[in-house]
């Protein structure tokens, strides 16, 4: 890596700590979005779901007939399929949705700094933030989900997690290394 500045026109110096191997990545425009066809599969298996909710809702009933075949066993068994085929079902629009949102959330980087979107269309949540005003880059992991944290040197903050990108430390990697930051562990 080299160690030359990077002189930007808006400010008519260098900037400290910003090499010309940060400064070329910053210059090129990269769009960061979920893998389309990962979100239609999420999708699917919302649909997916429900077919087998309703199999399972079958083999509920089946369970319980003929009915001068009823023992507690049975009842038993018919419960459990029942409770699980309904949950497959409630399944469906949870995953779609999901799915959906997950279509929707892009990060962009160019050479001006971050623009995030991670709104929906009905309701937009946009904040951008220029590559010197990007004051740390955080990330933890609480439980099985991982968390991102773009602070800038504002106050303003940008958080993602597992649920917004499947794979919200990439993203954050590529942050950090446009911004000439390191992340910092939660």
């Amino acid at each position: 890596m080299s160690t030359d500045e990077f002189t930007e026109p808006s400010q008519g110096g260098s900037v400290a700590g910003v090499t010309s191997e940060i400064a070329g990545r910053r210059a090129s425009t990269v769009v960061l979005h979920n893998s389309r066809i990962v979100c239609w599969l999420t999708m699917g298996m919302g649909v997916a779901s429900v077919f087998m909710g309703l199999c399972m809702l079958l083999m509920a009933g089946s369970q319980v007939f003929p009915v001068s075949a009823i023992t507690f066993m049975r009842v038993l068994a018919a419960a459990q399929w029942g409770v699980g085929g309904l949950m497959m079902c409630m399944m469906c629009p949870w995953l779609w949705s999901w799915g959906t949102r997950m279509l929707n959330f892009n990060v962009k980087l160019d050479a001006r700094g971050v623009d995030f979107n991670l709104g929906t269309k009905k309701q937009p949540s946009k904040l951008f933030m220029a590559w010197e005003q990007v004051a740390a880059v955080e990330q933890k992991r609480v439980g099985n989900v991982q968390e991102c944290t773009i602070v800038g040197k504002d106050g303003s903050r940008a958080s993602y997690n597992s649920f917004t990108f499947f794979r919200p430390k990439h993203v954050a990697r590529m942050i950090a290394e446009r911004a000439g930051l390191t992340i910092e562990k939660g």
